[in-house]
């Protein structure tokens, strides 16, 4: 048996890395974290305390397999069964068991009953028409696959547009539910999920009230139809936790009726495990890698890595699309994610799907020109994307809205300071000469270009007060910072960093002051002894300088003295603390 005083002492004697590892893995409450507060840990024996409450030790069981428990359970030696424990720090290195790990496993009438060896229960087996339509199962998982990842893609679409925000009290709101569902063409309850499988895989970030997308969700949006399937089902099979890991080596393709294998491989763990393992049968349907509760081979190999089995089983993408008169373009097929964002640069996406449906209009014409694009690169864009020649209503649409927004483009100054308008030169003329425009102070660098010493946005501002088809660059746009109030998260400190800044504090405390540091460790030890009405043995040093072990059970520890029964001659004796060499429990 081990007790507070053995494990604070295992506690400081580890290497940072590793107590920092522990307390990780422990999932320790954040109040006992915090740098202050009445439960945060100031020193070694807090959190060896912290660690050995109920709640901490069931916690730490419940992501113990079954090996580890029976041999916490019956003493066991097996260093190999006992690794998850030691790891956890509810044994030590020579196996000896906590007294707190001990009276937990005791509590447990579902841990006390299991016994040594054995093989996972048995499963209902699958049907035998499923078992041999290998080629339906592979085209339905490849199906749910595509529709999952084009409702994901509009998702970080919406989310790049500053779409999705967050409630105060956190989550969405049932009307953006709605919102997005209708968007991205699916059922209004999935899409927090959905969201949710984006935080996870790390291409969207909830921040603090408004979603925004990673730089890894961006090179996703773009990537191949193939290697975004692999990359978001490795991804997420990736953040799942090490014990759901071992449940699926044990379930192998089979996931049916996963939550009695996990019951089985981690016997203590029903609490957290049957919700997170039901998840993960749903999100495999979702993700396309299993099919009525089999793995299918294309998701195994999907999972594996392996991109031509992705490709070869997704739809094959078109090369060109159909540009209608009445300004639609229809996709008779899935486009390639790069022909998609770049259609999406002058059209706006009506109905997602295998056969997608885009529409040109005014407003997508014009936020082109506004972002950069010029005429001619439309024209370009739409020629080559088309199967067919474009028609004359949208080339007419497009020469239109150029004429009257893309003519003047007000971009930032070579130098950071003022701005630069370019434009025709009898355009340039007709700006020069307004005199509305005349503080703006023009100076005419040659034909086809006007410089002024005022921000971008302030000269564009101005030109479109006075009716000009002035455009605006990207690069000359102002930052601004328009977020909405929202969910505040927390300190925002990953479990990573809580743990190694309180390892940081812990290794301070013990070193801080004047006073020998091993005398308050020491006092701490036999303070411990008080509470617990516990007999200890005290290594003393005597005036001539020997030392001689004496075993009382303490009272009290204060002003730099211990006081206590002595039980070898039952007398009450007061030692000063600065005599104490060593301090080991009797218990």
């Amino acid at each position: 048996m081990t007790t507070t005083a053995d494990l604070a002492a295992r506690l400081r004697a580890m290497p940072d890395d590793d107590l920092e590892r522990l307390v990780v893995a422990r999932r320790l409450p954040a109040a006992v974290l915090a740098e202050s507060g009445p439960q945060h840990a100031a020193d070694f024996f807090d959190l060896a305390e912290a660690l050995r409450t109920d709640d901490a030790v069931d916690a730490a069981l419940e992501h113990l397999p079954r090996a580890a428990l029976l041999a916490l359970r019956d003493g066991s030696s097996d260093a190999d069964a006992l690794a998850p424990a030691v790891a956890l720090g509810l044994a030590d290195d020579s196996g000896a068991v906590d007294d707190a790990v001990a009276a937990r496993l005791a509590a447990h009438p579902e841990l006390a009953d299991l016994r040594p060896g054995g093989t996972p229960p048995a499963r209902p087996a699958a049907p035998d028409e499923q078992a041999a339509d290998q080629d339906r199962a592979r085209a339905t998982g490849a199906e749910r696959a595509f529709t999952t990842m084009t409702v994901l893609a509009e998702l970080l679409r919406a989310a790049e547009a500053g779409e999705v925000r967050e409630l105060v009290k956190g989550g969405i709101g049932t009307p953006l539910a709605r919102t997005l569902g209708e968007r991205v063409g699916a059922d209004p309850d999935v899409v927090p999920d959905r969201l949710g499988l984006l935080e996870r895989c790390g291409f969207a970030d909830p921040g603090e009230g408004r979603w925004a997308v990673t730089s890894d969700g961006r090179s996703w949006l773009v990537s191949a139809w193939a290697d975004r399937w692999v990359d978001l089902a490795g991804r997420w099979w990736r953040s799942l936790d090490p014990a759901v890991h071992d449940v699926l080596r044990t379930a192998g393709d089979d996931l049916h009726d996963l939550v009695a294998v996990g019951r089985w491989a981690f016997p203590a763990g029903a609490r957290w495990l049957d919700a997170v393992l039901l998840d993960v049968v749903g999100t495999a349907e979702v993700l396309g890698l299993a099919v009525d509760g089999t793995v299918t081979t294309t998701g195994r190999a999907v999972l594996d890595g392996d991109v031509a089995a992705a490709a070869g089983d997704l739809p094959p993408t078109v090369d060109g699309v159909y540009l209608q008169h009445d300004l639609t373009v229809i996709a008779p097929g899935p486009l390639s994610p790069a022909d998609d964002d770049a259609l999406r640069t002058v059209a706006d996406l009506e109905a997602p799907g295998l056969a997608a449906r885009y529409r040109v209009s005014e407003d997508s014409v014009r936020r082109a020109l506004r972002a950069g694009t010029t005429r001619d690169d439309l024209l370009a864009l739409l020629e080559r994307l088309s199967a067919t020649d474009v028609p004359q209503p949208l080339r007419y649409l497009v020469d239109q809205v150029a004429s009257r927004d893309g003519g003047l483009v007000v971009d930032v100054a070579p130098d950071g300071r003022g701005a630069v308008v370019h434009g025709t030169p009898d355009q340039l003329d007709l700006v020069g000469v307004d005199a509305e425009l005349r503080q703006l102070t023009w100076e005419r660098v040659d034909l086809t270009t006007l410089t002024a010493p005022h921000p971008p946005h302030v000269v564009h501002a101005a030109l479109e007060e006075q009716r000009y088809p002035a455009v605006l660059t990207a690069a000359a746009r102002p930052v601004t910072q328009d977020a909405p109030p929202g969910r505040r998260r927390g300190s925002g400190r990953t479990p990573e960093q809580a743990a190694h800044a309180l390892v940081e504090r812990l290794r301070l405390t013990t070193e801080r002051g004047d006073a020998e540091p091993e005398q308050e460790w020491l006092g701490r030890q036999i303070d411990l002894a008080v509470r617990g009405k516990t007999p200890i043995r005290l290594t003393v040093r005597m005036p001539d300088g020997s030392e001689r072990p004496m075993s009382i059970v303490p009272t009290s520890v204060a002003a730099g003295r211990v006081r206590g029964r002595d039980t070898a001659v039952d007398v009450e004796r007061t030692l000063p603390l600065s005599l104490v060499v060593a301090v080991e429990s009797e218990a």
